[in-house]
């Protein structure tokens, strides 16, 4: 599902990433571990398309999605989230799935937000705002 091939990323002189390569298997849960500095957030911006890699090939179904820009990539079904997610309180959990999809699916957000819902379960309560009253 997902080939990474000789990814490189240089900033200057400085290897960030060098010649790194994997492949994660359909319904595959595959985990990237190191130190801080050793080039984790720096291969999931080049898988999202937040930063081109200087080499190497990264492969989504077979098709190369190196360089290619964020809004192409979530597209594809690829996104990236950050260590601290932050909902909005003031929307209820429907508003802010439908928010967090938004940028991919544009206006069929609301249709996938009520699938994701339904899906996981969530659909009883989820359209209650998590304001204090």
């Amino acid at each position: 599902m997902l080939e990474v091939t000789g990814l490189v990323k240089r900033f200057g002189g400085f290897a960030a990433v060098n010649d790194v390569s994997f492949a994660v298997g359909t319904g595959e849960i595959l985990g990237l571990i190191g130190p801080n500095g050793s080039g984790k957030s720096t291969i999931f911006n080049m898988l999202s398309g937040t930063l081109a890699p200087t080499a190497g090939s990264i492969r989504f179904e077979g098709r190369e999605i190196a360089g290619r820009p964020p809004h192409r990539i979530i597209n594809q079904r690829i996104g990236r989230t950050f260590q601290i997610p932050r909902p909005f309180r003031r929307l209820s959990l429907f508003d802010n799935v439908m928010l967090a999809g938004y940028f991919g699916q544009g206006r069929h957000s609301r249709a996938r937000a009520a699938e994701a819902a339904e899906r996981r379960s969530l659909s009883s309560g989820c359209h209650r705002t998590g304001r204090r009253r």
